[in-house]
């Protein structure tokens, strides 16, 4: 039989991302279409771009991954705010939505609900969370699943947030003639800092 002791050592040595996948199919295919239907982004594209992007759809192409990666940062900063008040025992973080740039109806509500269930049902199996609802947050959600529900609303502001951070830095980039567009990277992969505590040390 095939040695996976190495990759379940792995799997277990970073938290679950199933659900980037609701932002680098569902959102960033509704940011693309909405992008290349944009007229705005056609004058930005051929008054400062068409140099260096082969045409329209590129470039449209390039600022969806962009905010894309955004949202996805966005959550991984939410993450990791929530793990901060697991270990400092704090109630859960506050994160506040905003859309100073973004446009609020190209999240629809049902890629919003899918990207909550996903998280959900990756994070009902995780025994940190599992562990942190019985000693910490017991007396301020009626079960495991509303504790859940929360921890992925705030996850899911907090990618909206991100998207929203990246499209105001594109939109400065836009304003400075000849600028190229802002630096757009993940975040390396995150990984579970507090697995002792996964067996209630």
């Amino acid at each position: 039989m095939p040695d996976t002791e190495d990759e379940d050592s792995a799997a277990e040595t970073f938290w679950p991302e199933g659900y980037k996948q609701v932002i680098r199919e569902d959102f960033l295919q509704l940011l693309a279409t909405h992008l290349q239907d944009g007229r705005k982004l056609r004058h930005i594209y051929q008054q400062q771009y068409s140099e260096k992007f082969t045409d329209l759809n590129q470039f449209a192409r390039r600022i969806a991954d962009m905010i894309a990666i955004g949202a996805e940062n966005g959550a991984d900063d939410a993450f990791d705010d929530i793990i901060s008040a697991f270990l400092t025992e704090s109630p859960l973080p506050e994160v506040p939505g905003y859309t100073r740039y973004f446009w609020p109806q190209i999240l629809p509500e049902k890629v919003k609900k899918r990207f909550q269930q996903v998280i959900v049902d990756e994070y009902r199996q995780d025994n940190i969370y599992r562990y942190a609802h019985e000693v910490g947050y017991q007396d301020s959600y009626r079960n495991f699943d509303e504790f859940l529900n929360r921890v992925a609303w705030l996850v899911v502001t907090g990618a909206t947030n991100g998207a929203d951070d990246m499209l105001g830095a594109i939109y400065r980039s836009f304003l400075a003639p000849h600028s190229p567009l802002p630096p757009a990277r993940r975040h390396p992969r995150r990984l579970k800092l507090w697995a002792g505590h996964s067996q209630g040390d």
